[in-house]
């Protein structure tokens, strides 16, 4: 080097024994670590799919409960049932069910109420 301010990085030499050592030690833990990353995502899917599977049969127990009690509801609104033809806990679960529609609609329109009037104190200052 003639000139020491001279900051110049030395060229690899690619044919050299010690750098095709350097390339196949490289290469061959790369690749380890690719595989075990691939290993890994498919279990994490395997057990995510077993999670949702689960997840699945859970809502649809729920939902059946539920469905066939909104189906009787809507069966009884429409005339296609009668009261004497259901037995005494499908009405009693019908008469909770009706109750607990009640009451929902009930907050909902206390909730609202409460909505008009802080939008008409808030027009009143406007």
């Amino acid at each position: 080097m003639k000139n020491s301010d001279e900051k110049q990085l030395i060229e690899v030499n690619k044919k050299s024994i010690f750098y095709k050592i350097k390339m196949f030690f490289t290469n061959l833990f790369k690749k380890k670590e690719k595989d075990s990353n691939i290993e890994n995502r498919i279990i994490n899917v395997v057990s995510n799919d077993r999670q949702k599977d689960n997840f699945v049969n859970l809502v649809k127990k729920v939902e059946d409960k539920e469905t066939k009690l909104l189906k009787l509801q809507k069966q009884y609104r429409n005339g296609e049932i009668k009261e004497e033809d259901m037995t005494s806990k499908q009405v009693k679960a019908l008469c909770n069910l009706y109750d607990k529609q009640i009451e929902e609609l009930k907050n909902s329109n206390a909730i609202r109420k409460q909505k008009l009037l802080e939008y008409r104190k808030n027009m009143k200052t406007a």
